[in-house]
């Protein structure tokens, strides 16, 4: 596994975890929204709704 996939699991089981979501869950949310993502919109909206996502949480978790 590569680095960034051993970085990108242990955030995905930390927010589960403080979520209290399982992260077999977590995973495949993900899985499905790249998935609708990438078929419906297109890269300019998809990066919109990802710095949307970012913002939303970081003000959540800051706020």
């Amino acid at each position: 596994m590569s680095g960034i996939k051993k970085k990108e699991r242990a955030l995905l089981m930390s927010i589960c975890m403080s979520e209290k979501v399982p992260v077999a869950l977590g995973e495949e949310l993900l899985r499905t929204a790249e998935t609708f993502a990438y078929e419906t919109q297109s890269a300019a909206s998809r990066i919109k709704q990802y710095d949307d996502l970012i913002d939303y949480h970081f003000a959540k978790k800051n706020g």
